[in-house]
């Protein structure tokens, strides 16, 4: 039978932008998510080139673009803010938009949901999804709520018990690091996405989100105690270089922070069991350098919404997903764990241009 009633578990990135790609295809779509309420999480996300070309295709890039900042270029620069090489952004969305954004994650989960339900998509907050009957699709929540539907679309995140009690423990790859996150005032000197590679131990990312707004990231600094706030942050980057110290400086005190530990995990193929697919981070974990985390989640939105749109048979769609994903996600995933290396351990040889070069030439083209 051809999937018509789709459950999306799930509302992070993965599972917006797979709602929204099923209802445009004109499935019915619910999507269940556990939390009650938005939240607030002070982070960005880099809209690289392949990631804002698969917004477009869900017709939510241009809205993305006038939440954010629109820049070109990634500048990799010392401690003192000296730039050592550029990294080019591709054009991939059209001449009509630029070839790269910034944004704050929460600007863009809006964007998400917002197109989500004026496609006709129905989001279900506060409900907890306990267990899902694989072989007929039923989904069972809390409260003793249940669904039933022709395709269960798992979008719940790296740590999912609920994937894990599916699919098996996915084995997470050998490195693990804090990113710390924050949103500060945008200096008026960042008009692009800049990677600050400084002493061992020393990595952040910062990335223009609006014309008032930046997103900055620290890589591995794990905070003083049990401090976690703004002024923590500040007090590490102040020991730091010039560069780092102009950033704290800029940090207001009462800022909200976030912690997010990091790792890769690739679970290995078929990710599908009967009548569910997982999806995003719960299928393929991938290390945040070079923006293609939440790039790889949109990808599998748009390879969905595009067999959802060609009215195969469930099997032949799980089949054919599975085909156009699994593959480009490994190599993906080979190229970012490297990347992942040289942020926490970097090596002289590690070349990371010809990675940027790579990781490129692979998403290039649409999945």
């Amino acid at each position: 039978m051809t999937p018509r009633h789709v459950i999306v578990v799930g509302a992070g990135v993965a599972g917006l932008a797979c709602a929204l790609a099923c209802a445009r295809s004109g499935a019915r779509v619910e999507l269940v998510e556990a939390r009650s309420d938005v939240g607030h999480v002070p982070a960005h996300i880099d809209l690289a080139p392949s990631l804002l070309r698969d917004l477009a295709y869900l017709g939510v890039a241009e809205a993305c673009v006038q939440r954010g900042f629109a820049y070109s270029g990634l500048a990799v620069v010392d401690e003192h803010g000296d730039e050592a090489f550029h990294v080019p952004t591709q054009r991939l969305a059209g001449q009509q938009l630029p070839p790269a954004a910034g944004i704050a994650l929460d600007d863009l989960l809006d964007v998400l949901a917002t197109a989500a339900a004026q496609s006709g998509a129905t989001i279900h907050r506060g409900w907890s999804v306990r267990a899902v009957a694989p072989d007929c699709g039923r989904v069972f929540g809390d409260n003793g709520r249940e669904f039933v539907a022709d395709l269960v679309v798992l979008a719940a995140g790296a740590e999912s018990p609920l994937a894990s009690s599916l699919f098996g423990a996915a084995q997470p790859g050998p490195l693990r690091h804090v990113w710390w996150h924050a949103l500060l005032p945008r200096p008026a000197w960042l008009d692009r996405a800049t990677w600050m590679a400084g002493s061992v131990g020393r990595r952040l990312s910062l990335v223009p989100v609006g014309m008032a707004r930046a997103g900055v990231a620290v890589v591995g600094a794990v905070p003083p105690g049990d401090a976690a706030d703004a002024g923590a942050l500040a007090r590490v980057l102040k020991t730091w270089g010039s560069l780092p110290r102009r950033i704290a400086a800029a940090i207001e005190p009462s800022a909200p922070t976030a912690l997010r530990w990091v790792t890769s995990a690739l679970r290995e193929a078929p990710w599908h069991r009967g009548v569910v697919l997982c999806v995003g981070a719960a299928a393929h974990s991938v290390a945040p350098p070079f923006g293609q985390s939440a790039a790889q989640a949109l990808e599998d939105a748009v390879v969905i919404g595009e067999l959802l749109g060609g009215d195969h048979e469930r099997a032949v769609l799980l089949r054919r997903y599975s085909e156009r994903r699994f593959a480009r996600a490994q190599r993906l995933h080979e190229l970012t764990e490297r990347a992942a290396r040289w942020v926490a351990h970097p090596e002289p040889a590690t070349d990371l241009l010809q990675l940027a070069r790579e990781i490129d030439s692979l998403v290039a083209q649409p999945a």
